[in-house]
């Protein structure tokens, strides 16, 4: 369980890190870059449906993107779209859906007019690290480990 904390955390940080410049990076050529086999890239602009995101609530807004890590054992879901409302509303879904919150933090992005909100939570099954800031919502999912 300490190491399952130990990786959400750190999957946290940086989520929180990414998500402190709310610019999209350019889109760039990365046919020299190599990419791991466990690495799959899944498609966008739809909810992935697979054992880690089995009995999760779908989030409201568009799916960016989404990547399944069967080395790493998590899958990760970028949403845009989504109001301050909205993930309040999925937040309080996933407390419903049994899911408790571990840890919460936020943080002021200096020089941008919002804040970066990082939550870390589990239903003993899977933990989920999710971060915010508006319009961009990313969960990180993976198996609880024994």
């Amino acid at each position: 369980m300490k190491k399952f904390i130990s990786v959400i955390a750190i999957m946290l940080m940086l989520a929180l890190t990414a998500c402190s410049n709310k610019e999209t990076p350019p889109t760039t050529d990365n046919s020299g870059n190599t990419q791991s086999d466990s690495v799959t890239m899944l498609e966008e602009g739809v909810w992935p449906e697979n054992e880690y995101t089995e009995g999760l609530p779908v989030p409201p807004g568009t799916v960016s993107w989404v990547i399944l890590d069967t080395e790493r054992e998590h899958c990760a879901v970028n949403i845009l779209d989504i109001s301050d409302t909205e993930y309040n509303e999925y937040m309080e879904l996933l407390k419903q859906a049994g899911f408790s919150v571990i840890e919460e933090v936020s943080e002021e992005i200096k020089g941008q007019d919002y804040v970066s909100v990082g939550t870390i939570l589990t239903n003993e099954e899977k933990g989920l690290s999710i971060s915010y800031i508006p319009d961009n919502f990313s969960i990180y999912i993976s198996f609880e480990k024994e």
